[in-house]
């Protein structure tokens, strides 16, 4: 123990060292620090991601600059957090020891990340949101939050998410954060609550990044989420940036918002305000009221792949994400794989979007609820076609979600989430067989029909992450 302590006071020391001299250094020896960094790394994966940014450096790829831009712009306990919690802790360190030993064990990888609700409470009425009308008696028991913690960090997990819902609402969330110091926090917002006092208690904690939704401009913004609300954001933003806390924003595209979120615009001003990465949500027909029409058409989900996440991340120093359309660098549908969500309710969903399960936290531990016969059957059909450009079991192949419901008779965790399986049926089918036509198409043109490199396999969290950077 005392060994082990000492080891990681001269990693910690280190790390910070190396740290301050990236952000710090001149553009012209940026790359000799990164070089020294590669020397002393680990052998095997930190060494090699490290050797990728160096030589993406190097060429002066975006991916490179942005590593920059989020290393001068954290302040130094956030930059500290961010590289030991998110990865040393949960990609390089203890964390993949113990992701090796419970495949090993288990015959499949606990997840990268769990997704936690804490509470469905939110101070907005969104458009097409997920949460309904909930009350404090709704919430996820503190108690039940801190054990769930504990488990996913034996298991390996360093890297959660927390959304709700709006999660700021829930004041005893602050000691949840500083109590798991180890663990690195994404914490989805509407950002009307970044005051000024909550920027600067974020900035104190350092292992807590934030993802403010919008949905492009004002209009469009304030069209979904109500009158003010962009101008709430935007001075959200500039708090943040001020405070040195690392922070993206996350979008719902519906098929009004399309090509607001593809343009270069909207990144220039994303980046100006200080974002350093962010989520296309595309919209799904889940939730109380769910409308199939909101959905983005097929054709405008192809203009996605064509100009949205993956143009941007090639242009711009700025990780965008899209759920969907970079499904193919993951190997498919990562539900119920390399991520699960727990809802308010301590329900063990397979996927934010997912509302149904057969386990509960509150009665379950959080090993057991990942074997669950319902999770074994998803994991089991995935990726569920050739075409990885057809990742999802809801919108993509909602036979297959029936078939799992059929056999496993999970219940669902929202009301008219039996929706899905019902009398949204025939309008799914219909969206799925169009989509499909267009998909196949780009599938073979864009990737040859093969994948672009190894699937995230069972979990597995090491193929994703080197990806990623």
């Amino acid at each position: 123990m005392l060994n082990r302590t000492i080891g990681k006071r001269i990693t910690d020391q280190a790390t910070k060292a190396l740290l301050q001299a990236v952000a710090h250094a001149s553009p012209g020896s940026v790359a000799q620090v990164l070089n020294l960094a590669e020397r002393v790394a680990p052998a095997g994966l930190p060494r090699e991601q490290l050797r990728a940014i160096r030589r993406l450096w190097e060429e002066g790829a975006p991916s490179a600059q942005l590593v920059r831009r989020v290393l001068q712009q954290a302040n130094p306990d956030a930059r500290m957090r961010l590289v030991t919690n998110f990865v040393i802790n949960n990609a390089w360190g203890q964390g993949k020891k113990r992701r090796d030993e419970f495949s090993a064990q288990h015959g499949f990888y606990p997840p990268f990340t769990i997704l936690i609700s804490p509470t469905m409470r939110c101070n907005l009425r969104c458009a097409g949101c997920y949460a309904g009308e909930y009350t404090a008696d709704d919430d996820l028991p503190l108690a039940v939050i801190h054990r769930v913690l504990g488990e996913a960090k034996e298991l390996g997990i360093h890297f959660v998410t927390i959304l709700g819902g709006e999660p700021f609402v829930r004041a005893d969330m602050w000691d949840v954060y500083a109590q798991h110091d180890d663990v690195y926090f994404q914490v989805y917002t509407n950002g009307t609550p970044l005051t000024e006092q909550n920027v600067a208690r974020l900035a104190h904690l350092g292992n807590v990044a934030v993802a403010v939704s919008i949905e492009g401009w004002e209009a469009e913004t304030d069209g979904r989420r109500g009158p003010g609300t962009y101008q709430a954001v935007m001075a959200a933003f500039d708090r943040l940036r001020r405070a040195g806390i690392p922070f993206g924003f996350s979008s719902m595209i519906t098929r009004h918002n399309v090509e607001t979120l593809c343009s270069d615009e909207f990144y220039a001003m994303l980046i100006d305000r200080g974002c350093l990465f962010g989520w296309h949500f595309m919209y799904m027909p889940v939730g109380s009221e769910p409308d199939l029409s909101l959905m983005p058409t097929p054709e405008q989900r192809e203009y996605l792949r064509t100009h949205g996440a993956a143009r941007i991340r090639a242009t711009y120093p700025l990780f965008v994400v899209d759920f969907w359309n970079d499904a193919p660098y993951v190997g498919g549908c990562i539900a119920a794989k390399d991520y699960l969500h727990i809802n308010s309710k301590g329900d063990v969903e397979p996927c934010i979007f997912t509302h149904f399960a057969v386990d509960n936290v509150k009665e379950k531990s959080l090993s057991d609820c990942l074997d669950s016969p319902f999770f074994r059957a998803i994991r089991a059909r995935q990726p569920y076609d050739a075409d990885l450009l057809l990742p999802c079991m809801l919108i993509d192949h909602p036979h297959v979600f029936r078939e799992v419901h059929a056999a496993c008779r999970p219940q669902g965790t929202h009301r008219g989430a039996d929706r899905l399986v019902g009398d949204m049926a025939a309008g799914l089918d219909a969206y799925s067989q169009r989509i499909k036509a267009i998909m196949d198409v780009s599938w073979q043109a864009a990737f040859d029909g093969k994948r672009p490199g190894p699937p995230a396999g069972n979990g597995d969290p090491e193929n994703t992450l080197a990806r990623a950077a």
